[in-house]
């Protein structure tokens, strides 16, 4: 390193003596970091005059009204428009907004249609229609505009969001509030109806409990009347057959007495005593039979028509009772909604349906029992009607005995066989009449029979009716108990509170329901802070391509020099670009954290990191520049090129393309990047000692690998090339030397000293079979550099992966270059060994010594 030390010191000098020299030093220190701090100046908050920004708004919408609700949008939205500075809004008519975007006057362009509030008011009717806005926008007057200009128009839409939702919130909210009073004032009313309905339900049941007592305990005296009647028909059944056999009796003697009139005469009068008194017999049995059936069956009569009559009460205070209840349902069901009470008011409804046919039914069964009731009325009436008959016969019989007696002295025997025709007849007609008592107590029997069926089948109708009743008391219980549950419930307390909402604080919420809780870490205070790693990296590797232009690479060798390895040559100039490059970093990182408005959280870290980056970078670019010559000053370029989207330092890594993602980890400005953004916004961890490590033992190693391992290797190539350039007479290059190296010249002089005539014909040889093919190869690498990375082109504009295919086309260039100047390199390194071996060996040797004395 001593000799390298040596190289920079005489480097040191030459700059230091030659003041023009030191200005361009200076200069190429100082420019690079204005690149950065330019950048970074302009992009400080660039999103602070976003107002310079002309967007054209245009209002045509028309008021419009729906379910009692008025709005204009658009003149809600241009007066909240003229109050927002966020971008330079103009406000101008259709015609002129479009035509505005068109020439570039504009932006961007907002047009608001005619029928924009008449759609946001659908959502009222039903019938949905999206609202609209127009938005007109000219993306060529500039990159980043569209974005803004977007962003505004996003922001337009955010705020009819807002507002709608606003003004509908409040809207519903004023519907509700008032809702839940009407809702509280119907539950406490219909809470009322039903405590009165109940109470008189309940009196009602009970007066209808206390009338089905009544009836019970007279449809038992009644039964109990029904079997006295029923026995007292049959002991009317042993009276006329009493009578009947008395009276067949009395026909015998009256035969008798005519067929032996003249025996029985001492005897008539006994005889006519006896057939009073048989008479007498008959009629008071008949009598008092038929005035005990009369009688108990008047009773009965009476007795079942009273029943008849409550029953028929009873059925129409059913009927009553069964309407109020339908009433008080229908009330419910206006009143109260919810799925509990449908299902209680469905059982309701079903229960009284069925009340009211069972209801039906012992109506039927009523006037059934009446029509009944009124047939043994008529039966009374006749019985009674017999008895008068029987009893006027009887009287009439007795007084034409008494008659009969008294006037017997007179006319006895002449009127014998008269009277007892007369006798005669009367007993025929008496039997007659008992003969049909039977017939008359048989229908007594089944209407009474009749009469205490249906007496049992009202009794159980009415028991179920009042179990019926019993379980619609049961069930207005279950809903007045549902009523007082639903008004203590949390629910219906919560529904009460809704009350008291604020319409307002409602509408402020829903236009903005949430808010964003935003902790920030790492804070970076403006977008030109942001971009500070970003520019900085680029102004450092700028800076490290520019000493490449300005001083030479290669080693000028003097006459202390000669010794000089390539290594040590190669050390000695790298001293002078690391030294200048450390000062290029240092000045651009202390300058970024003096800039105005940066932010530099660690400010030394900063610039120890300028300095450390640049000694990097420009190790990377000498070792590919001097090593690859232009070749590898377009490498560096190329890095530049893909480092500036690979990086991060602009957009986040995972949104660029998947070729970019992949090469990221392996770019040097990733690192650089990372680490700067520790000392810009505070450090996490060890990220920056970190990234600082794999910079310095990753491409620190690898770019001294290039430049010392490889770059001897390549010596032959590189003078070649150099040579090529300087018969331009106008392109940059180092001074050309002979192609052939020492070692090859020694080589050949060792050959040569042996025989120079085989040197000549084995360099000849190998001279023929390169010239033989080289025409065709330089032939066929242009048309290759031509036509491969022409196919590439066009898949790359033809298919998806334009990435890949750039690459390829790139990378075909360099590979068919090279393949080119490898071959140029051949076909002149042959001609420069002819030439040396067409000479003696003394001119060998004399030229061999001539170049070491150099």
């Amino acid at each position: 390193m001593r000799n390298a030390f040596r190289i920079f010191r005489r480097d040191l000098k030459r700059i230091l003596r030659n003041p023009a020299a030191l200005l361009v030093i200076i200069g190429v220190s100082i420019i690079p970091s204005l690149y950065a701090w330019f950048n970074i100046v302009a992009n400080i908050d660039p999103y602070a005059n976003t107002s310079g920004i002309k967007v054209a708004v245009a209002n045509n919408d028309q008021e419009a009204s729906s379910n009692g609700l008025s709005i204009n949008a658009g003149d809600e939205i241009i007066t909240n428009l003229k109050e927002n500075d966020q971008l330079g809004w103009t406000f101008v008519s259709e015609d002129e907004a479009v035509e505005g975007v068109r020439s570039g006057k504009y932006y961007a362009a907002i047009v608001i249609p005619d029928n924009f509030s008449e759609s946001l008011l659908s959502v009222l009717s039903g019938k949905l229609n999206t609202p609209e806005l127009e938005y007109y926008i000219n993306e060529k007057a500039n990159a980043i505009a569209p974005k803004i200009t977007s962003t505004g128009a996003s922001t337009i839409q955010s705020q009819i969001n807002s507002t709608f939702s606003s003004v509908a919130a409040e809207s519903v909210s004023d519907v509700v509030k008032n809702s839940v009073t009407d809702v509280a004032d119907a539950v406490g009313n219909v809470n009322t109806d039903i405590n009165e309905m109940l109470k008189k339900a309940d009196a009602n049941i009970q007066a209808y409990e206390d009338l089905l007592d009544k009836f019970n305990n007279s449809s038992d005296s009644t039964k109990d009347l029904i079997s006295d009647a029923q026995k007292a028909a049959g002991s009317l059944d042993d009276a006329a057959a009493s009578g009947a056999s008395a009276l067949d009796d009395a026909d015998t003697i009256i035969q008798n007495t005519r067929t032996a009139a003249g025996d029985f005469s001492a005897i008539l009068s006994w005889s006519l005593s006896n057939g009073e008194l048989l008479l007498n017999q008959a009629h008071s049995s008949a009598s008092e039979g038929l005035t005990e059936l009369e009688a108990k069956a008047g009773k009965i009569n009476t007795t079942v028509g009273d029943a008849l009559d409550s029953a028929n009460s009873v059925v129409s205070l059913n009927g009553e009772i069964l309407d109020n209840m339908q009433d008080l349902v229908n009330h419910v069901a206006d009143e109260v909604d919810g799925q509990i009470a449908n299902d209680i008011i469905d059982r309701l409804n079903s229960n009284i349906a069925s009340l009211q046919e069972q209801n039906n039914k012992n109506q039927k069964l009523i006037d059934s029992l009446t029509v009944g009731n009124n047939s043994i009325s008529d039966a009374i009436s006749t019985t009674s009607a017999t008895r008068e008959q029987l009893s006027g016969i009887a009287s009439d019989s007795i007084g034409n005995i008494h008659a009969f007696r008294i006037s017997m002295a007179q006319n006895v025997i002449p009127e014998l066989d008269k009277t007892l025709d007369t006798f005669s007849s009367l007993t025929g007609e008496l039997s007659g009449l008992l003969n049909g008592v039977p017939t008359a107590s048989e229908q007594f029997q089944s209407v009474f029979d009749q009469l205490d069926t249906s007496l049992a089948d009202i009794r159980d109708a009415l028991s179920g009716t009042t179990s019926a009743l019993t379980s619609v008391s049961g069930k207005l219980n279950d809903i007045q108990s549902d009523m007082n549950a639903l008004v203590s419930s949390d629910t219906y307390n919560k529904l009460l509170k809704l009350e008291d909402i604020d319409a307002d604080q409602i509408s402020e919420f829903m236009a903005s329901p949430v808010e964003l809780d935003t902790e920030t870490y790492f804070a970076v205070k403006n977008y030109g802070s942001s971009m500070i790693p970003f520019y900085s990296n680029l102004a450092i590797w700028v800076g490290g391509i520019v000493l490449i232009a300005i001083i030479k690479m290669e080693v000028d060798r003097d006459k202390s020099m000669k010794n000089y390895t390539a290594s040590e040559m190669y050390m000695g100039r790298w001293l002078l670009y690391v030294v200048i490059g450390v000062i290029q970093g240092f000045i651009v990182c202390l300058g970024d954290t003096l800039l105005p408005g940066a932010q530099v959280v660690h400010p030394a870290r900063m610039v120890i990191l300028g300095m450390i980056l640049s000694f990097v970078y420009v190790n990377i670019i000498y070792a590919l520049s001097i090593s690859f010559k232009h070749i590898g000053k377009a490498l560096c370029v190329i890095l530049v090129i893909l480092q500036i989207p690979g990086s991060s330092g602009t957009y986040p890594i995972e949104m660029t393309p998947a070729f970019f993602q992949n090469l990221h980890p392996f770019l040097p400005f990733a690192y650089g990047v990372g680490a700067m953004r520790e000392c810009v916004a505070g450090v996490y961890g060890h990220v920056y000692e970190k990234d600082i490590l794999i910079l310095l033992l990753c491409y620190v190693p690898i770019s001294l690998l290039i430049g010392l391992g490889l770059r001897p290797a390549l010596a032959g190539l590189n003078r070649l090339f150099d040579r090529k350039l300087s018969e331009t007479e106008f392109m940059i290059c180092e001074e050309p030397d002979e192609t052939l190296s020492r070692h090859e010249q020694l080589r050949m002089l060792l050959k040569a000293s042996l025989s120079v005539d085989n040197l000549r014909e084995e360099t000849a040889a190998k001279a023929q079979a390169f010239e033989g093919n080289y025409k065709k190869m330089v032939r066929f690498g242009f048309l290759a550099i031509i036509i491969i990375p022409l196919i590439f082109l066009v898949l790359m504009f033809s298919l998806e992966s334009k990435i890949v295919f750039l690459v390829l086309w790139i990378l075909s260039i360099i590979i068919i270059a090279v393949w080119l100047i490898v071959v140029e390199f051949i076909h002149n390194n042959l001609q420069e060994q002819q030439k040396i071996a067409g000479m003696s060996f003394d001119e060998m040797l004399e030229k061999f010594r001539g170049k070491e004395k150099e």
